[in-house]
């Protein structure tokens, strides 16, 4: 038998000492330590699981829970945790050297605010000289104080017990809060109260985000790709159906906050991560960069911070030596090639059909395209589109179904509650028709409060059933203007190519009709 060499022995020493923890069934073991204890907030990894998602990419996870004191980036700096979540602080803490990489961002805007008891005509000065709760983690809220001038002795620091308790029976007058959370026990005790928001001192940070280890972003950036794309699947369906989410966290999970706690979570979520206006996981360098110059401006960082490498990207493909680079290139450009060849001349194949048989497509991105107040596509991108759909779909001779849908009462909503409310209902039905889009799929707001659901491929019964999941779901769950709860029903009507016309003014005149028929039945 020949012995193995001492530089192949510590090769292979070396491979197994790097490669990952392998579960029975040869997934990868990974955990993924939260911020807080389980709840809606981290719904979107709980689905990822449910469904499957972590486990197509290969790994098996575990959820780890916070309590009151733990700190997820210092867990997943030291190596005790593979990913985790957290917030802005992220960034101050990159700045000062913790090697930590931000995958996505789930909250567009952060949930942490301050919760003074009394009523609406508090300010954040009202808590000079006051005994406040905030968490040691809460960076974002020390900003804020600082900034109003709070900062120091201003305020008396009371170390917190993470108990909203404490603000209810007036232990302290200020109490660090989730906007998803906390809120909600504040409401149920009855207790007056006003929640203060950072960004009233032009403090806009970041909420949750997805992250992970320097070290890890850089040895396996496919792993950490594959995980945050698992990760964002699940975030996509959970806020679809956000009612499936929770009894899922209910019988899984944690049974330690109601379903309707959970559902108003949802509620809130939405309104801070904006899915129908951006994709779920989106992150702006820039406004990364701006975040960091906050903490500098404030003294918690030096003007001279660094925030290169923080974004996951700049990793990729950093772990393979020079001599697998060579190889891997050389074998790259040999295909390359062959493919650019291949690619080439299917192209010019693609764009001879494409400008024999199709129309000219609007560009969806433009301003022209897009409505203002619900951020779906505007009234003339409805015409053109679906005139381009329909003669497809007669082409092909494929079903296609067309929806409108509008909340009810809308002018009596305006009139008693204001129009922000009634604006506000119009959002959220139309991020919940957002969610539910599947691929070829687009919605657009086509008149006033009426909102059209183009689904190509769909034949009335299957639209019509779509419709109806949609109209109960929008009926089902609370929607909040600021922290005015609000409820409200819709009505649809739908109109399918063939049986009900064969021009877009046609099947959208027969949509309107049943629409308009339903809503008075209703």
């Amino acid at each position: 038998m020949r012995l193995l060499s001492l530089p192949l022995l510590a090769a292979v020493a070396g491979l197994l000492i790097t490669a990952p923890a392998r579960a029975a069934d040869g997934l990868e073991a990974v955990t993924l330590q939260l911020k807080w204890k389980h709840q809606f907030q981290f719904a979107g990894y709980y689905v990822a699981a449910e469904k499957g998602y972590y486990r197509n990419a290969g790994f098996q996870v575990r959820f780890a829970e916070a309590g009151g004191a733990e700190d997820s980036i210092a867990t997943v700096a030291g190596g005790k945790a593979e990913f985790g979540v957290a917030g802005s602080e992220l960034a101050l803490r990159r700045a000062q050297g913790e090697p930590v990489v931000a995958l996505a961002t789930i909250l567009q805007h952060s949930a942490l605010a301050l919760a003074v008891r009394g009523g609406g005509t508090q300010t954040v000065h009202d808590l000079t000289g006051q005994r406040i709760m905030v968490s040691p983690h809460d960076q974002e809220l020390f900003a804020y104080l600082q900034r109003e001038g709070l900062g120091g002795d201003r305020v008396q620091r009371v170390a917190p017990s993470f108990d909203i308790q404490d603000l209810i029976s007036g232990r302290v007058q200020g109490f660090s809060v989730y906007t998803t959370d906390q809120v909600w026990a504040l409401r149920q005790a009855g207790l007056a109260h006003t929640v203060l928001s950072p960004r009233a001192a032009g403090i806009d940070f970041y909420g949750d985000t997805l992250f992970t280890s320097e070290k890890l972003a850089r040895s396996a950036p496919e792993r950490v790709q594959a995980f945050r794309d698992a990760s964002l699947r699940g975030w996509q369906y959970a806020m679809a159906y956000p009612q499936e989410a929770a009894d899922l966290i209910l019988a899984r999970y944690s049974q330690r906050l109601p379903r309707e706690h959970l559902l108003f979570e949802a509620a809130e979520m939405a309104r801070l991560m904006q899915p129908q206006l951006i994709e779920i996981g989106h992150m702006n360098p820039g406004r990364w960069h701006h975040i960091a110059e906050v903490y500098a401006e404030i003294g918690m960082l030096p003007r001279s911070f660094s925030l290169d490498g923080f974004l996951f990207g700049a990793h990729r493909g950093n772990a393979a030596s020079p001599h697998s680079w060579l190889l891997a290139g050389a074998l790259f450009l040999l295909l390359a090639g062959a493919a650019a060849w291949l690619a080439w001349d299917n192209r010019q194949l693609r764009q001879a059909l494409r400008m024999a048989s199709a129309p000219a497509t609007p560009d969806a991105d433009t301003p022209s395209h897009r409505d203002a107040l619900t951020g779906l596509y505007s009234r003339s991108y409805l015409e053109d589109t679906l005139a381009r759909d329909l003669q497809r779909a007669q082409r092909h001779r494929e079903p296609l179904s067309v929806a409108l849908a509008q909340v009810k009462g809308l002018d009596q909503v305006a009139a008693t509650e204001g129009a922000a409310a009634a604006d506000a209902l119009q959002r959220a039905l139309a991020a919940m028709l957002q969610a539910q889009l599947q691929p070829g799929e687009y919605a657009c707001r086509a008149d006033g409060g009426t909102l059209a659901w183009v689904m190509p491929g769909h034949a009335p019964a299957a639209a019509t059933a779509r419709v109806q999941q949609l109209l109960q779901a929008f009926a089902s769950q609370a929607h909040w203007t600021g922290l005015i709860e609000l409820r409200g029903s819709a009505a649809a009507g739908v109109a399918a190519l063939g049986q009900d016309g064969d021009t877009v003014a046609g099947l959208l005149s027969q949509a309107q009709v049943r629409l308009n028929a339903n809503a008075a039945s209703g």
